[in-house]
């Protein structure tokens, strides 16, 4: 019975994968590739230690041989009197059939240890966007959004009801060229942290770990709420200068100019308040002549995070 079981299973996700394989192997690439996510009402179960919180499911299958940027805004609710933390893990799965926790060997985080961190009042959140990549190894049609729990810890809340996973995307990450200056920016970015301050405005400063690279001095810089609409009000650092004062975000897009130095700048959001929902966040747009970039940054009471941008001339 246990076989039966197991081919009629394998049956099913061959003719699923049979029938999308044929139409989409061959028009796969980077530039066309996009999904379209369907949120799932019931994630699915995560291995041995973890929690799941959301799974979306892909209009097309992820592919070995292949890398994919997944990334999300995952919140909790804030308690009054204490504080929570706990490590994100994402992993592809498909409809059925177990996932155990080799399948974290084919993910890598963007940052070291991420986790979704709340913190009581004044303070919310370090840190909300997550970014990780996948590398299948087989054929894969949901993405999860898990939670590392203690079985002996009882959590303060409900993970599969209280926390807030959103914003998913998935992409694929294009292949890098041969003549790309990866090393070089890595470098650049290592003496800035040797001569950037810890603080900024009182305010402790955190690295969104985004560099961009442009060709021109003078640039426009663009703000919006890419979120809801909740009256959240920043002031907008270059270098150690105000560029943008006390400015409250809006759905449309406000843009200033700016000038760069040679070498590396920095866009630092600090958050004036915390609007109606913590913690401030805001899509900040670097646009030049021939190209236009964007950046998620959050902010609260606490910290503030930035961006680099290098100005390298051609």
């Amino acid at each position: 019975m246990k076989y039966t079981v197991k081919i009629f299973l394998l049956a099913i996700n061959l003719v699923i994968f049979g029938e999308m394989l044929p139409a989409q192997q061959s028009e796969i690439s980077n530039q066309d590739y996009g999904f379209q996510i369907t949120m799932l009402g019931i994630p699915k179960s995560a291995p041995d230690g973890y929690e799941s919180v959301k799974t979306v499911a892909l209009d097309k299958p992820l592919y070995p041989d292949k890398a994919y940027e997944v990334g999300f805004w995952i919140f909790g609710p804030q308690l009054a009197d204490r504080g929570y933390s706990y490590p994100i893990q994402v992993f592809p799965s498909n409809f059925m059939g177990p996932v155990n926790s080799d399948i974290f060997n084919l993910v890598e985080a963007h940052e070291i240890m991420p986790k979704l961190e709340v913190n009581p009042p004044p303070r919310y959140t370090s840190r909300g966007y997550h970014t990780f990549t996948i590398r299948p190894d087989t054929l894969y049609q949901n993405v999860t959004v898990a939670l590392k729990v203690n079985a002996w810890d009882r959590p303060p809340i409900n993970i599969r009801e209280d926390i807030t996973v959103t914003g998913v995307f998935v992409a694929v990450v294009p292949e890098k060229s041969n003549d790309d200056n990866s090393l070089a920016q890595k470098q650049s970015i290592d003496t800035l942290k040797r001569v950037l301050p810890e603080q900024m405005a009182e305010r402790i400063l955190i690295d969104s770990k985004k560099s961009y690279t442009v060709t021109e001095s003078e640039v426009s810089i663009g703000l919006y709420d890419h979120r809801n609409i909740d009256k959240d009000k920043v002031t907008i650092y270059l270098n150690a200068e105000i560029l943008i004062e006390d400015y409250e975000l809006k759905r449309k897009k406000k843009f200033f100019k700016a000038g760069l130095k040679p070498g590396i700048n920095t866009i630092t959001l600090h958050a004036e308040n915390l609007g109606e929902v913590s913690p401030n966040t805001a899509a900040i747009i670097v646009k030049t002549k021939s190209k236009e970039l964007t950046a998620i940054l959050e902010s609260d009471l606490g910290t503030s995070q930035y961006f680099t941008l290098v100005y390298k001339p051609n």
